[in-house]
């Protein structure tokens, strides 16, 4: 059997934009995009989750998917059917030379056989980063 893994970063030079412009398609949000229906008060942070060490959440959860939901790319998913499943601190694989956030919290959605974090900078506001994995036959592949 056969394994691919894939993940893709961006670099810091592309914070700044991330949530607004992804391969020079304007992903912030359109005024058109129609309002979603959006319980944030019962968005949960998941497991595993320590409370007493909770410093990589600055806010709360609801803040983290407002953020998250403000880029058209996330609304876009939950639009097309998307499941919020929650609130995450998520990790994925760096180059070592890799100057950006290799971890943060992130919104959780899962969209049929794929499941989607929207990296957030809780300070500026915006996603920085989107890592998806790809479930199939009992297998994980992480793309970007």
């Amino acid at each position: 059997m056969l394994i691919s893994s894939f993940a893709g970063c961006i670099g810091p030079e592309s914070v700044e934009k991330s949530s607004q412009i992804s391969n020079g398609v304007d992903t912030s949000v359109n005024e058109e995009v129609e309002d979603l229906d959006i319980n944030y008060s019962a968005i949960e942070v998941l497991p595993p989750y320590d409370e007493s060490e909770s410093e990589w959440l600055k806010t709360d959860p609801s803040n983290i998917a407002k953020i998250a939901l403000n880029d058209i790319r996330a609304r876009q998913v939950i639009q097309e059917g998307g499941t919020i499943m929650g609130v995450v601190y998520s990790c994925h694989p760096t180059p070592e030379d890799y100057d950006g956030p290799g971890c943060a919290p992130a919104l959780r959605i899962r969209s049929g056989n794929k499941i989607i974090d929207f990296l957030i900078d809780e300070e500026k506001g915006v996603v920085v980063e989107t890592v998806t994995e790809i479930r199939q036959n009992g297998s994980t592949v992480s793309i970007d």
